[in-house]
């Protein structure tokens, strides 16, 4: 009786979501690896360091954060 209190909770636990499901966003077939490969390397050049060094990841995700679609 214990056996089946216990895995009756395991399972039950297991089925409960433990976080909210990801923002939808659409997806754009207007990408640029041309302008990203250019934005990479500028940020690259501001951002990174020598081996043992490690970049801020939020000034390098802000500085990657940008349209890369070509009107």
């Amino acid at each position: 009786m214990i056996k089946l209190i216990a895995v009756t909770a395991l399972v039950a636990s297991c089925a409960l979501p433990t976080e909210p499901p990801p923002e939808k966003k659409e997806w754009n077939d207007k990408y640029n690896p041309e302008d990203w490969r250019a934005q990479f390397e500028k940020c690259r050049d501001k951002f990174y360091t020598p081996y043992p060094d490690e970049i801020i990841e939020t000034d390098w995700h802000k500085c990657m954060q940008r349209d890369y679609t070509k009107e």
